[in-house]
């Protein structure tokens, strides 16, 4: 589960928790994060919505649902495959150095506060990082 999840929408195929948004005349464009019911576990959804008469923001169906580990190896097959311009790996990289440097304070302040032991989860998600380089 996410570190912070907030319900905005519960549908019969998912709950969409967390979402990103960029919006643009008629479409809004998405990356959320669902919890797909039927195969209990939760998946990044890149969506696409369209404002239509008597319903705004339709959710436009195929969009790509995808697991952390699924999506980091579609964005490095992408980025292998030179998807992205200079330009454009240089901004994510800062802002991926900007997240995790304010993550490190947060977390330093909490540390603080009280002693928070590693559990199974951050062990997991180093063991998977080592499994995706």
């Amino acid at each position: 589960m996410p570190e912070k999840t907030e319900l905005i929408k519960d549908t019969q195929y998912c709950e969409i928790h967390n979402q990103g948004r960029y919006v643009d005349n008629n479409y809004t464009y998405c990356i959320e994060k669902i919890y797909v019911k039927k195969l209990k576990r939760f998946e990044i959804r890149f969506s696409l919505y369209k404002d239509l008469t008597g319903h705004p923001e339709k959710y436009i169906a195929r969009s790509l649902d995808v697991t952390e580990l699924e999506f980091i190896s579609l964005l490095k097959d992408a980025i292998e495959k030179n998807v992205f311009t200079s330009d454009m790996l240089e901004a994510m990289a800062k802002l991926l150095s900007s997240s995790r440097s304010s993550r490190t304070n947060k977390n330093s302040k909490d540390k603080e506060k009280k002693s928070i032991p590693i559990n199974a989860t951050q062990e997991n998600s180093t063991q998977n990082e080592k499994e995706i380089a």
